[in-house]
């Protein structure tokens, strides 16, 4: 397979392995908005109080702390020690709450602690507050709530579990298409906004240039391809391995479509300097003859 083929190749090889991609789902576009009202335990410290929330898979192991508030008393949410374990250098963290009277809000990207996103299932919201020196997790308000993963939106309202009120999940899935024409390169597409509508003549003479694809779906690319690939005279191509003794379009003695002192096309009349040359050659090996 000479460049030229390969190059070919390469162009159809890549216009075949994204096609299946263009208006694919961007999976990482998933989010999940939380709000919950929080109610006291009722311990010492209280109304102050401590809360993290974060998810677990239907399996029960951790995936990511959404959100916690506090930091010096964090050791008294037990439930969620266990589960996160003594770092949680993931977790958006915020003071510790001095009452119950704002609703917490929070967002999850859908990913887990390593940065990747969770596949589709049936995941667990976990949910603790503690108000005080609390050693066990049944010292604290406790909550949980379900959502399901699915690629389907979902909204569930006025939940209430453990301590925790007028719990609202909202799951938007994704589903990002891809938007030809809007001036970004989207996941699949080859070009956007600068797709070519049509294709420049090519400059080698042993080849042709189509349109393939198409700048409405952004997926337009300009192929060459190699029509003439013999060393034959007279046909403005001098073809790959061709020279000039084998194709009278070849420039000189070299291989190949390269041009210059490598060898080429063709494509314009030989200069007078060279016929000046050639035909002085001609009358002196004459002149020589008639001497001889």
């Amino acid at each position: 397979m000479n460049s030229r083929q390969l190059k070919s190749f390469l162009i159809v090889a890549l216009l075949a392995c994204v096609a299946p991609f263009v208006g694919a789902t961007d999976a990482s576009a998933d989010s999940l908005k939380v709000t919950v009202t929080t109610t006291p335990k009722g311990a010492r410290y209280a109304p102050k109080n401590v809360v993290a929330i974060w998810v677990e898979s239907a399996d029960g192991k951790f995936q990511k702390t959404i959100q916690r508030w506090g930091s010096r008393r964090i050791s008294h949410l037990v439930g969620w020690r266990a589960k996160a374990g003594t770092t949680d250098a993931d977790a958006v963290s915020g003071a510790t709450r001095g009452s119950h009277a704002t609703p917490l809000t929070m967002t999850w990207d859908l990913k887990n602690k390593a940065g990747t996103v969770v596949p589709d299932g049936m995941y667990t919201i976990r949910m603790e507050l503690a108000d005080g020196d609390s050693v066990t997790a049944t010292q604290n308000n406790q909550g949980s709530f379900t959502f399901n993963k699915n690629g389907t939106s979902s909204m569930t309202t006025g939940g209430s579990n453990g301590g925790f009120t007028n719990v609202a999940i909202a799951y938007t899935a994704g589903n990002v298409t891809a938007v030809c024409n809007n001036g970004t390169l989207d996941a699949g597409e080859i070009c956007d906004g600068n797709c070519p509508t049509s294709c420049a003549a090519p400059t080698d003479t042993c080849s042709t240039v189509k349109l393939v694809g198409s700048a409405a779906t952004c997926n337009a690319i300009c192929e060459e391809t190699i029509v003439i690939s013999a060393c034959k005279d007279d046909d403005g191509c001098c073809g790959e391995g061709c020279n000039m003794d084998t194709d009278s379009d070849c420039d000189n003695g070299g291989t190949g479509n390269t041009g210059g002192s490598g060898g080429g096309c063709a494509t314009t009349a030989p200069s007078s300097a060279w016929f000046m040359v050639a035909f002085g050659a001609i009358m002196l090996a004459a002149r020589r003859r008639r001497r001889a």
